[in-house]
């Protein structure tokens, strides 16, 4: 059956269990739903940010290009993800990156203002940001110690446990620059990775 965009959204807030009838409405009137074509931006370097980006369908990619022309992958939003430069959206600064379709995706956007009226109107929606920030935070935080510590075999098996779909989905060269290593390199790990099953875990204790 087919669900429009903000149902899908829908979907995904009711499972918070933090919302009513009446504040689901509210937040519907401020959304605003879009269709992105596969390599369509939703900012490039230099631009303002302006939206906070729900993903209902497809992937969008956070990447910043070097002096030398190199993409570097930093984020990975696929569906259920929120996606947006934070700082530029915040300060109304030129932001230093691209955002970008990596395929055909549904988003639902709300701008600035309209977030923050959310915020002032909605408790569970203070609740759900909060767990928005806490989640980046966490994620930020992972990810930084997968690139310190992990060799290149470990970093790729734990974006299979993170990304379970998105391996199969995603380009090997967009896989190898998010991972910090490659493109020849994740081959030969790919190549050699028959049988292994058992990803690491950057939480394990």
């Amino acid at each position: 059956m087919f669900e429009s965009i903000f149902e899908l959204f829908e979907k995904q807030l009711r499972t918070y269990r933090l919302f009513s009838d009446k504040d689901i409405a509210i937040i519907r009137s401020l959304a605003v739903s879009k269709q992105i074509k596969k390599r369509e931006y939703l900012l490039r370097q230099g631009g303002i940010c302006k939206f906070h980006t729900f993903v209902c369908s497809g992937c969008l990619r956070s990447y910043r290009i070097d002096d030398q022309g190199i993409e570097h992958i930093f984020n990975l939003s696929p569906a259920n993800h929120w996606v947006c430069d934070r700082v530029s959206l915040s300060t109304g600064e030129p932001s230093d990156e691209f955002i970008d379709a990596l395929e055909d995706s549904s988003v639902v956007q709300f701008s600035a203002a309209s977030f923050d009226l959310l915020l002032e109107q909605i408790p569970g929606f203070r609740v759900l940001n909060t767990k928005i920030i806490t989640d980046d935070c966490g994620l930020t935080r992972d990810r930084v110690y997968m690139m310190l510590s992990y060799q290149a075999e470990e970093r790729y098996r734990e974006f299979i446990r993170n990304f379970p779909q998105l391996h199969k989905r995603l380009p090997v060269y967009m896989i190898a620059s998010y991972l910090g290593i490659s493109r020849e390199t994740l081959t030969r790990i790919r190549s050699n990775m028959v049988g292994l099953s058992k990803p690491c875990k950057v939480n394990a204790e």
